[in-house]
């Protein structure tokens, strides 16, 4: 099973542009250490990044696995809720890998719409979680909301 190495970000822009026209794009590697029986069995995998603004402690990710429609849910660490800002899924085909160890370079939108008239700088912590989810996996999906009342 392949495991990731490392995540980074390029070309984040010094300042973000909160705008409801403007987009803002975030480069992220994401190094990945395949196992020499991915590559034998040409296991497809499908990685998943999540950025999000941080707000205090990290929220703890709870994935749900359902190939490229993997969501993730959050239980809050602290008092605030980290923001979910974009995600991007990529297709990873194993038999068109040639080493062991591959960065995938995603290149991410994120479009923060606009909270004020007046111009303000303010300081954000902005992560990216990133999962790599095998094709011989379990998936995972909620079903629609339902409603019903109960008598007593």
């Amino acid at each position: 099973m392949a495991k990731i190495i490392e995540v980074t970000l390029d070309k984040v822009p010094e300042y973000i542009k909160v705008d409801d026209n403007k987009k803002n794009k975030i480069l992220v590697n994401t190094k990945v250490q395949f196992h020499p029986l991915d590559i034998l069995n040409n296991m497809e995998y499908m990685l998943h990044l999540f950025i999000y603004d941080i707000n205090g402690e990290k929220d703890v990710p709870v994935v749900i696995y359902n190939w490229d429609e993997t969501t993730i849910l959050r239980v809050v660490n602290g008092k605030r809720k980290d923001d979910f800002l974009s995600k991007e899924n990529i297709l990873i085909k194993s038999d068109e890998i040639q080493k062991e160890i591959v960065t995938f370079k995603t290149q991410i939108t994120i479009q923060l719409g606009n909270l004020q008239n007046n111009t303000s700088l303010y300081g954000r912590q902005f992560e990216v979680f990133a999962t790599l989810q095998p094709a011989i996996s379990r998936v995972s999906k909620w079903s629609e909301t339902f409603e019903s009342k109960l008598v007593f």
